[in-house]
């Protein structure tokens, strides 16, 4: 059968064409009891956290150039600050992240002052 990956007349193999290609991951199983919902974390993560969350936070709004001298170290303290805030009660994580999101743009403006957009 030609198209399928048979030998068509002549001795040539045709390829598959891609509707025939394997799935590219395994089907979970459409039976299967979603996971329940994580436990949320013990008081004194969550203590810890704000603490640092607050500690960055300070430290951005006091900077006038970004404080992280290496761009990995600013995408990471980024990420942190992203994640971190979800450990938070949401109203809590979401004004801190708003209000870090806003120093971070005013430094990210001031690093890149004068400074031409990278081609794409």
């Amino acid at each position: 059968m030609p198209g399928c990956g048979a030998v068509a007349k002549g001795g040539t193999t045709r390829a598959r064409p891609a509707s025939y290609v394997a799935m590219p991951h395994v089907q979970t199983d459409l039976f299967a009891q979603p996971d329940p919902p994580p436990a949320p974390p013990d008081e004194a993560i969550v203590r810890m956290v704000r603490k640092r969350l607050h500690k960055t936070l300070a430290l951005v709004k006091a900077a006038e150039t970004m404080p992280w001298g290496d761009v990995l170290a600013i995408i990471r303290e980024d990420n942190e600050f992203r994640f971190a805030k979800d450990l938070l009660p949401a109203e809590e994580g979401a004004a801190l992240w708003a209000e870090f999101d806003r120093e971070m743009d005013r430094l990210y403006a001031v690093m890149n002052e004068g400074q031409e957009p990278d081609e794409i």
